[in-house]
């Protein structure tokens, strides 16, 4: 079975199916059935980068309920990937609305239970539990204690996973700093958007500049990256990407320079955390390719509404109608100064 390999990368986001809703203002009829959720496009971002040989070593739990699409599940399994489908006809699917008003905001709410990855799921499965990383999107309370069960229960002989970690928005707060501090030493790559760096420590809707990143993230986290190769991998929209270790300190930019070309920026973080993860584990930890991962994949995630298409032909594949090949090949054209020597995986 293909999905025997060892996993390279386990997200334990959640799936959901989402739907968008919008104010009469918009005169748009609702959206639904969208396959949705962090492990989704964490998934598909890592799914990527790993390619057809190496794709079965992604991994994640879909959690069906009674209603679960069919169609749905026939998309995800055309990645084949590592997913795990579990079955449950007791509960319906993890369903969320997105609702957009006119004045730009939007909110979201479960329409149905949700139904979360928990550890002790992980702990339900060897290939999961024996992962080379892990991809947590949670507060700072549940990840150490994630990262605290996983190391216990992999054993002594096991190599140590490199964890990377998202912080959710509502966590992001100045009374959370001392708690972040504390959880910084048990991760690997700490990626925040930007706004939600800067939150932790004053609440703030309005990015920093880009020649105070440097400064900031010194200030506020690098002291409390302690792990051997760790570092901050502040995630800035369509700036790209700030990465700062204590060897480096590096902007990355976007995929794209043409903001046109954005449909729906839902899950381009997740995405480039997959594809991070996944270009930084085959680079031997090189956290500029890692990075140029991470944005060829949400480049590609935020083309259109929900997650990428994917065929094959002649033994490459398409992922929105482009290789990563492809997307590579414009990606050094618009930044022929960055060095993408060891690239050549893709």
């Amino acid at each position: 079975m293909p999905n025997e390999q060892p996993c390279m990368f386990t997200s334990m986001g959640m799936f959901i199916i989402d739907e968008n809703r919008y104010e009469e203002s918009f005169s748009k009829e609702p959206e639904t059935n969208i396959i949705g959720g962090g492990l989704t496009y964490a998934v598909a971002g890592a799914r990527m980068i790993a390619g057809p040989q190496k794709g079965s070593s992604v991994a994640g739990i879909v959690d069906k309920g009674s209603d679960f699409p069919p169609e749905i599940e026939s998309t995800l399994k055309s990645w084949n990937s590592g997913l795990i489908f579990r079955s449950d006809p007791s509960r319906l699917t993890s369903r969320g609305v997105n609702y957009y008003k006119g004045n730009g905001i939007r909110d979201f709410f479960y329409e149905t239970p949700k139904k979360r990855i928990e550890v002790i799921d992980i702990l339900s499965y060897d290939r999961l539990l024996n992962s080379d990383s892990f991809h947590l999107i949670c507060s700072i309370e549940r990840c150490s204690e994630i990262i605290d069960t996983i190391l216990a229960n992999r054993g002594n002989n096991s190599a140590i996973p490199q964890f990377i970690w998202e912080p959710v928005p509502y966590d992001c707060i100045p009374e959370n700093y001392d708690a972040l501090c504390k959880l910084l030493a048990k991760v690997d790559i700490f990626t925040p958007n930007l706004i939600e760096a800067q939150n932790f420590i004053e609440t703030t809707d309005k990015e920093l500049p880009t020649a105070e990143l440097k400064q900031f993230v010194d200030d506020h986290f690098m002291k409390y990256l302690t792990k051997p190769s760790s570092g901050a991998l502040i995630r800035c929209g369509a700036r790209g990407c700030y990465i700062r270790t204590p060897k480096l300190s590096s902007v990355i930019p976007a995929y794209h320079d043409d903001q046109t070309l954005v449909i729906d920026p839902t899950g381009g973080g997740n995405s480039f955390c997959g594809g991070f993860m996944v270009g930084y584990l085959l680079s031997n930890k090189d956290w500029k390719v890692g990075a140029i991962c991470g944005n060829l994949v949400s480049g590609c995630i935020i083309e259109k509404l929900g997650p990428p298409e994917v065929k094959l032909e002649n033994n490459i594949e398409y992922w929105n109608d482009k290789s990563m090949g492809e997307r590579l090949y414009e990606y050094r054209r618009k930044y022929p100064s960055i060095d993408m020597a060891t690239l050549d995986f893709l």
